[in-house]
């Protein structure tokens, strides 16, 4: 049997065939692994995960042998079929099932339907059209009916979705072509079955205008708009309204509305928002290895990449996002979008999204007038022009998942990068980077990039590089401070940052300043915490445990713990890799400052004891003049 006789179908009851004939898989659990195998795409695929899912989360003693019988029956199912080569291959720490020159209908379908809406975006609406028709004639009914497991449940939903997002497309770009009284009929239908999907009420209401059946649109309207209220407590969104007063006008033209996934409100809209790249940007190179991995997606599989940069203030997180970002500008032609959180700050988590929502959706093409008022709606419409496209967005600076959540498209081939101090979004299909100093040999590189001399590795820039901690900013601070002044070397500049109470000042000039940077940072605290990084700084020692920190900030040793854990979260503080590791030993830890971060929180520390000082003295002398103003009368 040659291996492309051998075919997978997921778009309905699961099936197998060889050059058209059935298998007979036999067995709840064996099609709940096949099409466990199948989902991944020719991915690998744990057996504990198999374990997991195919059990729904409650599996017996014996799940792992049974697994490896549903594989060997499948393999000889297989086998006896008269196929050659190893259909499902054992590969740590499970298996892979290849589908290299074999189809699945699924992977068939996606790529169908995104040729469909690369040719929609270009114009070609006839062949547009035929490729979603083609795809969408591969659904034999719902996705994975025959497998009652509650990941196949869950991956049927998608897929579900997905179908649903192509049947949209296809009637758009049947009524452009002119085929509006032929798509009523299969619009009811569909509206029937999906009866809150404003596209699909919107085509169908655009369809009827155009035949001549004004009354039955507005109809349409009010019926949509009964059902969102009373079923989801909101009116329309702003885009069937506008088309909704402009059938009741009975406005000449055409009523502008969306054209779904793939499709510009306003055509050739593709935002290009990202910062400009450092232009010596040097080093990451595992950070950014990390990075390339969003990009390794499966053939056919859509969905939404998302990783998370964490590090201490000036670590260079946003350095890091953009410059990836831009050298893989050509993975996502559908544009790059950027915003950082801290500047579009509006009050609550909820306020804030929902303006970097209606600013990206205008970035996106929608009209000024049609951008929905509220988060919910806003959110919808975001995941709908992006359902189908590859874009690439930067979330700077956030700090909750509440403002972050309503930003992350909901499916499509995009990729967002969230940059912060924290990282809040473990255990959500995120990927994860941390950073910390850089390598030396990097930081030699990145200082002499940014003075233009040529730098040996010498004692001095070895002092100096320790003096910055290997902070990317504080270098870059410091080369820009050598760059300035060509008078002054390296020993000179060595000579300034050597005194503490002269470090920070030296280096924070323009607009590469670790002290505002890490200003900025502190006001995104909470400030109990932050009172905590200040007065943690008054500790003798470099190192200090739970104890120590607890009589410093006069707390209990479990309040003091919990504190400094916060702070480590925050990357405000850190373990001492070697200290940590013995004090574990012996029940305890051992916590530190990043080097420049305890000479900032000593300066915050100074500042608010003179503040504090004059406000007793203004206190003190205020009663003093009251009482002698009353004597005196």
């Amino acid at each position: 049997m040659s291996r492309s006789g051998l075919e997978f179908k997921i778009l309905g009851p699961l099936e197998a065939t060889v050059d058209g004939k059935p298998l007979q898989i036999r067995g709840v659990r064996q099609r709940a692994v096949l099409a466990h195998l199948l989902l991944a795409q020719g991915g690998v695929v744990s057996v504990e995960s198999l374990i997991t899912n195919v059990w729904d989360g409650r599996p017996p003693n014996t799940a792992r042998t049974q697994v490896s019988i549903c594989v060997a029956a499948l393999r000889k199912l297989f086998r006896n079929a008269g196929s050659t080569d190893e259909v499902i291959a054992t590969v740590q720490p499970g298996y892979r099932l290849s589908l290299a020159g074999r189809r699945l209908d699924a992977m068939e379908f996606s790529l169908g339907a995104e040729r469909g809406y690369g040719l929609g975006r270009e114009g070609n609406l006839v062949e547009a059209a035929e490729s979603l028709k083609q795809a969408l004639a591969l659904w034999r009914g719902p996705a994975l009916s025959d497998v009652p497991a509650q990941f196949a449940e869950m991956a049927a939903t998608r897929l579900s979705e997905q179908r649903l997002l192509a049947a949209e497309q296809l009637m758009t770009l049947r009524l452009k072509l002119g085929e509006h009284r032929s798509i009523i009929s299969e619009l009811r239908a569909l509206l029937h079955a999906h009866p809150l999907r404003e596209q699909l009420r919107a085509t169908l209401m655009r369809a009827q205008y155009r035949a001549g059946q004004r009354a039955e649109a507005l109809h349409t309207f009010r019926e949509g708009r009964t059902l969102s209220i009373d079923e989801l407590g909101l009116e329309p969104g702003a885009e069937l309204q506008v088309l909704h007063d402009a059938i009741l006008n009975d406005t000449s033209g055409e009523p502008s509305v969306g054209d779904g996934p793939g499709m510009e409100a306003e055509s050739g809209s593709i935002p290009l928002e990202l910062p400009l790249d450092v232009g010596d940007f040097v080093g990451r190179k595992a950070e950014l290895q990390e990075l390339d991995y969003l990009l390794a997606v499966e053939p056919g599989r859509r969905r939404t990449a998302v990783c998370f940069i964490s590090g201490s203030p000036g670590s260079g997180k946003t350095a890091l996002a953009v410059h990836w970002g831009r050298t893989k500008a050509g993975h996502f032609p559908d544009g790059q979008l950027y915003v950082d959180i801290r500047d579009a700050a509006a009050g609550s988590p909820e306020r804030t999204a929902l303006a970097v929502l209606q600013r990206f959706l205008r970035s996106l093409g929608m009209h000024p007038d049609l951008v929905p008022k509220g988060l919910g709606e806003c959110s919808a419409a975001y995941r709908s022009m992006l359902a189908d496209r590859r874009a690439f967005v930067i979330i700077d600076n956030a700090t909750t998942f509440r403002e972050v959540e309503p930003l992350l498209p909901g499916g499509g081939q995009c990729c967002v990068l969230v940059t912060g101090l924290e990282q809040f979004m473990h255990g959500r299909g995120t990927r994860g980077v941390r950073l910390g100093p850089i390598e030396h040999d990097d930081a030699v590189a990145l200082l002499a990039a940014i003075t233009g001399r040529e730098l040996i590795q010498t004692e001095a820039v070895d002092r100096l590089l320790e003096l910055c901690g290997r902070l990317p900013l504080a270098i870059r601070a410091a080369g820009l401070r050598l760059d300035s002044k060509p008078h002054w070397s390296v020993e000179d500049l060595v000579a300034r940052l050597s005194d503490p109470q002269r470090l920070l000042d030296t280096l924070s000039h323009g607009e590469s300043s670790p002290r505002a940077c890490f200003d900025r940072a502190l006001r995104h605290v909470p400030l109990d915490t932050a009172a905590a990084y200040r007065a943690l700084s008054t500790t003798p020692a470099v190192d200090f445990d739970v104890r120590t920190a607890a009589e410093v900030l006069c707390m209990s040793a479990a309040d003091a713990e919990d504190t400094l854990e916060r702070l480590v979260d925050l990357n405000l503080l850190e373990l001492n890799p070697l200290e940590g590791r013995r004090r574990v030993r012996r029940g305890g830890l051992c916590y530190r400052y990043p080097h420049l971060l305890r000479l900032h929180a000593e300066q915050l520390l100074h500042e608010e004891s003179l503040e504090h000082t004059t406000l007793r003295l203004t206190q003190r002398a205020r009663p003093t003049r009251l009482t002698s103003g009353a004597c005196s009368t």
